[in-house]
């Protein structure tokens, strides 16, 4: 998770600003975008492992993540990532809920779109679309415009196709944290072993 160190106030605009940890390599998906093809399945395996260990821990403070996807995932440094953009992260047990749907339409967990409150399950389907990423180095229905259309096809149950390629635990570990039924989506500290 990346630190915060602090807040501040700009002096002209009185805007409040927060002072993080500074990540230099950019976000995960232009990570994959820009050297996808000498990415090994082994890296994949520790990029995977490390950003499990982050949100095993947001969940183990009995946060959720809510807005979790490729966009939030940072690289401070060689081998280390971070996940970023907590702002709309509350306590799982939360009941202020505003019913607003908030996030990236291909990383949101169907049951959202159906009303469902965000929940630990919701992050674990969207770790599932991430790990698609990893296997395929695009984001999730990038060639379909993001729109209504998209969250009825989520609904009825939609998902991106695993690749050949993919080794035969990975594609079983992705399928069932994109399963439709949330109490069937592993733990994240399931991930994280």
């Amino acid at each position: 998770i990346i630190k915060v160190y602090g807040i501040t106030q700009d002096l002209n605009t009185k805007d409040y600003m927060l002072i993080m940890e500074y990540a230099n390599g950019g976000d995960l998906h232009k990570y994959l975008q820009n050297k996808f093809r000498n990415i090994t399945w082994n890296t994949k395996l520790h990029i995977l492992w490390k950003i499990s260990e982050g949100l095993n821990a947001i969940h183990k403070k009995n946060f959720i993540h809510r807005d979790f996807h490729s966009g939030n995932i940072l690289s401070s440094s060689y081998q280390s990532w971070l996940i970023c953009d907590l702002g709309l992260s509350q306590p799982s047990n939360s009941t202020l809920s505003n019913n607003e749907i908030y996030g990236v339409i291909p990383y949101i967990a169907p049951e959202i779109f159906k009303g469902s409150e965000f929940s630990k399950e919701s992050d674990i389907y969207s770790m599932g679309m991430i790990m698609w990423e990893l296997t395929t180095g695009c984001k999730p229905f990038a060639n379909i415009d993001h729109d209504i259309n998209l969250i009825y096809k989520i609904i009825d149950g939609k998902q991106p196709e695993i690749t050949n390629d993919t080794p035969e635990c990975f594609a079983n570990l992705m399928k069932r944290c994109l399963n439709p039924d949330p109490s069937k989506r592993p733990l994240i500290s399931e991930i994280t072993e």
